[in-house]
This record gives C-alpha cells, structure tokens and sequence, in this order.
C-alpha cells in the first residue's frame, strides 16, 4: 500500500472504493530471515561522490575525485521522511530488493544472483531496520507517523512552508535580499518598480520552478503586477503534482506561512470553489501539504506586497493533469468537472466586489529520460523545445482557449507542459473580462546530470 492509499484508508476508513485492486502491503519489520520485509517507498534517489574533503558532490559534475566513494542518497518527495538518508551503492541495490513480499532470506538471494555478490541475511535485517528509522519503508511504524502527521496538518488552520532552507532562505532578511536580486539580475527587468502606474493586469503566467533556477522570470512577472495590478485578491492555480486522487482541482482553506509572512485565505471563497471542485476537503488539503507551485507565489506575495503596505488575500487551487482527456481525445473544456469549477470560479470573480487577479502557477516543458523520454537534452536540442512552447505560448497569448487545447491535442502534450489545466481554466473563467496577453519572459533549465530540461515563462493578461 502506497502512501496515498494510507492517505486514502485514514481519510475514508477503508472504503473499498478508495483502494486499488493490488497495493504494497503495510508490515511490521521482520525479526527473522524467512518473515517479509516491508516494501521501500517511492522515494527519489542520486548518486552523489564523497570527495576527500567530505563533501558531497552530484557523479555527475565533472569534478573528478579518484578517491571519492560514490553514495545514494534518498529523499522523501512526500516530506514524510526528516530527513534523507545515505546508503552505499550496494546497501542501495540491496534495499530495491524490499518489495513487501520478499524475506530477508530472498532478499539476499535475488541480489546475489543478479550482481554476483554474496550478502549475509543480517545485513539485509540491519538495511531494513535502518531504513526503517529513517521512515523510508512501508512499515507499521511508518503507519502511524503518517495518520499522526495527517491528522496535525488536518487540524491546524494554517499550512506551514514546505520549501524553506531548500528552495528559497528561511531566514526573513536573507529571504528578501535574495527576492530583491531577482530584479537586479543581467536578465532581470532592471530592478524592482516603485510605485503602481495603472491597474490593467488581471492575469499572470507565472513559474514554479525552483526560486534559485527562475528567478529573473518571476521577477518580470512581479514587476507587471507591482506596476500594473492593485489587486487585493489573488486566485492561486498551481499544479497538483502529487495528489492522492484523481480529481481536477484541489482548493486548500488554510493560511500558507512563510518566511515573509502570511498569505491569508479568503476562506468563503475557497470554500465554494471546494464544493465546486467535488473533491472531498481532507484530501483537498493533503494535496497542499508539501506542493511548491502555490508555496512559491505565496512567498513572493507575501514578501513584495508588504513591503509595498499592501493588504491581499489568496485561494489556493491546484490543478489536476490533462492527459485522461488527450487519452479520450475530449476537451476538458466541454468536461462537467471543469464547466462546474471554472463557472464558480466566474462567478466569484463576477461578485466578489474585490479587485482581483488569477495567477497561473505552472511550468511548461519537461523533457529528457527524467521525464519519460528517451533524448538526451543537450544545448542543441533546447531550441525545439522553445521553438514548441512558443507556438503553444502564442495561442494562450490569442486569449483563445479552444486553440491553445488544440495544440496541446495536436502534439499528444509529448512535451509534457503542466501549464495546460491551470491555464484553460483562467482563460475560460476571465472570459471576456480579458483584452490583450504579453510574453515577458522565456527561459530554460538544462538539468546536466539527468540530461533533462524544463522551461518556464512569465505571460501577462490585461483587461
């Protein structure tokens, strides 16, 4: 059973509806070479060398070390884990064995018959027990850490940052010298405005790449919204990367922290629109829990329009894939789910008596082995790349949301644009209220040591 089943099993008490026909079963650690040992999540692993200094470098960056041990290191995409945790190369092969089936006496069978290498049943007990502490099996213990942190987060009313200390400072000051260079940088747009010239901006593309990659592109974007925009209303649509269902759109109804501040919820708002998105609320909320694509804008919100003494409230949306629809080839446009939540959302823009603005939080391109592909991204192959997301970017730009559906259509989204729900839906919901869209900015990310890329760009929308 998977982390989102438990999710699942805590949150609907079973309901066998809830559950997949075949899951990774849930176990107490095995005392002995012939009892199974609980199955290792799915977790993110790389391979990184320990240098004769002690510090940890990527295999991958060039920096060669003849004395240096390469390691694994495993993090928990899901933040349930502390911490990560290191293992050797082999102790690594040796825990991909832990399947939830497999006894340690089996374990360290099959490892000895793919790599040659005999392993004494201990060290496959001692792996698990290790693993274990670290929260990185399926075990009974991690059961209960899991219903213990869900049901924290459930009950507090705000969201605590996910992403402080690796995406963006932790710290306030450090935090906002480091938003404030976004603006100074070569490719920035040349600092940091002052003061609002008109209130025109009622949309934005904006990206939720890492802080340290995009910076310049988020800045462009802010620089729009701190010049033409005096919303004090935010609607946030993100991208759910890792939500425990299969729904279209995941509204949270708590205050999300940061470092710079609080970004406060509209809850009225957010309510409705949960109820209009038909996905029950815990697992709305769960949804949010360690998602970057709001945190990101809840930040630069927070940071930016405080210095500038301006009050605002968000509502947090994150936004589900297109690819059931590309699979039917259906429009999501004509889609219940959708038509319901993207009226609702209308309407509230309609009667808010706020002024308000939509921020699409959302990257476009993933391409490379990391994402499925079997093209090593190189310089050269980034231009297509662009040369693909400017072409969708220009239908987007028309304010035409059945064209820019079509071109995701056209290609089958082999691209693998996350921008395409969040999109559609702020393009359907302003309908009208929308006159003209400019691309600000335009940028790339070459991820070197798994030969993959992403990009990103910063698109404004003006009434």
């Amino acid at each position: 059973m998977t982390s989102n089943e438990l999710l699942q099993e805590e949150l609907f008490d079973g309901d066998s509806e809830q559950q997949e026909a075949e899951s990774v079963p849930v176990l107490p650690l095995a005392q002995d070479a012939n009892s199974p040992i609980p199955a290792l999540r799915e977790v993110t692993a790389q391979v990184v060398k320990l240098g004769s200094d002690g510090k940890a470098r990527a295999a991958s960056s060039g920096e060669d070390d003849e004395d240096g041990e390469a390691i694994v290191v495993l993090e928990d995409p899901e933040g349930l884990a502390p911490k990560p945790a290191a293992l050797s190369m082999w102790a690594y092969a040796l825990a991909t064995f832990f399947d939830g089936r497999r006894s340690a006496a089996q374990a360290v069978e099959a490892f000895a018959e793919k790599f040659k290498q005999p392993v004494p049943v201990q060290h496959a007990l001692d792996l698990q027990n290790e693993l274990d502490r670290a929260l990185f099996l399926y075990s009974s213990r991690f059961e209960k850490v899991l219903k213990r942190q869900i049901r924290s987060y459930l009950d507090d009313e705000n969201r605590a940052p996910a992403h402080a200390g690796s995406a963006y400072p932790a710290e306030t000051e450090a935090l906002e010298k480091t938003l404030l260079g976004f603006f100074e940088t070569p490719d920035g747009p040349n600092g940091l405005p002052t003061r609002n010239e008109s209130d025109t901006v009622r949309a934005l593309m904006l990206p939720h790449i890492d802080l340290r990659v995009g910076g310049a592109t988020y800045a462009h974007g802010y620089a729009e919204l701190i010049k033409k925009c005096q919303a004090d209303l935010f609607i946030v649509l993100g991208v759910a990367h890792q939500a425990a269902c299969d729904g279209l759109y995941y509204v949270s109804q708590k205050n999300y922290v940061s470092p710079a501040g609080v970004a406060k919820t509209n809850q009225a708002i957010a309510r409705r629109l949960q109820k209009a998105s038909g996905v029950p609320v815990p697992m709305a909320e769960m949804a949010h829990r360690t998602e970057h694509s709001v945190e990101f804008q809840a930040v630069l919100l927070s940071s930016l329009l405080t210095q500038q003494k301006r009050d605002f409230e968000i509502v947090p949306v994150l936004c589900g894939p297109i690819e059931t629809f590309l699979a039917n080839e259906e429009s999501p446009l004509n889609d219940e789910g959708f038509r319901r939540f993207a009226d609702a959302l209308r309407e509230e823009l309609e009667t808010c008596k706020r002024k308000w603005c939509v921020i699409c939080s959302v990257d476009l391109s993933h391409v490379g082995p990391e994402f499925g592909h079997s093209a090593m991204m190189t310089d050269k192959l980034l231009l297509p790349v662009e040369r693909g997301d400017r072409k969708w970017l220009k239908k987007v730009e028309s304010l035409d949301a059945n064209a820019a559906y079509e071109e995701i259509l056209r290609t089958q989204n082999s691209r693998h644009i996350d921008a395409v729900l969040a999109t559609l839906t702020m393009l359907d919901a302003c309908r009208g209220k929308l006159k003209s869209a400019k691309l600000l900015h335009y940028d790339q990310m070459l991820k070197e040591n798994s030969h993959s890329a992403v990009s990103y760009a910063a698109m404004s929308f003006e009434s």
